[in-house]
């Protein structure tokens, strides 16, 4: 089959290298070596100052953490930069006894705005936090009827979740990757 405009082999020359760009990024996400060179050769957008991801290595001096659930004194905490959960806690007067803190990580680091909840022995975390859906409790199935996000993207979410450990931030949510404009409509309806 023969091409009949320039036109016709741009648009296929094209759609070969976005094709090509999107096995390598597969191949990239299951080879850790190969992950670092396929990122440095995407090019950075021209507005990537406008975009913020908050999280590790972000730098402030303090951070304020919501924590509740089973402590002596729920509520808001200003911390060093650098505290962890167990930090946050103790803040917060320390867990009561029938606390459950095998299900918390204590040894996590507290970011700016997370809250914690501190179950107690046999209770369900629940999956909203301060009425918005906590992304590092709620399962996939959870997460695409609570915020009308394709099962695709929840899954997405989840699978991040299980490879790189909890979320600090929302902002993280464009690391999943998912769409920008996903994110602008979710990112104030979910919470870490």
């Amino acid at each position: 089959m023969r091409l009949k405009t320039a036109g016709s082999r741009v648009a296929l020359a094209l759609n070969a290298a976005v094709t090509l760009a999107l096995v390598a990024l597969a191949v990239a996400r299951f080879t850790p070596g190969v992950h670092a060179w396929v990122v440095s050769l995407i090019p950075a957008r021209a507005n990537a100052s406008t975009l913020t991801i908050t999280g590790p290595g972000a730098t402030s001096a303090t951070v304020a953490g919501y924590i509740l659930g089973d402590v002596a004194s729920p509520g808001v905490y200003t911390l060093p930069a650098g505290a962890r959960v167990r930090d946050l806690m103790a803040a917060a007067g320390g867990a009561l006894p029938d606390a459950d803190l095998a299900r918390v990580d204590l040894a996590a680091r507290v970011a700016d705005g997370q809250e914690v909840y501190v179950p107690r022995v046999g209770e369900a975390v629940p999956l909203t936090l301060g009425g918005k859906v906590d992304i590092n409790v709620a399962s996939a199935e959870d997460l695409h009827h609570a915020l009308g996000i394709s099962l695709t993207i929840a899954d997405h979410i989840v699978a991040y979740r299980a490879a790189h450990g909890s979320f600090t931030a929302v902002s993280q949510l464009l690391l999943v990757p998912i769409s920008r404009a996903e994110y602008d409509r979710i990112k104030d309806l979910v919470t870490v």
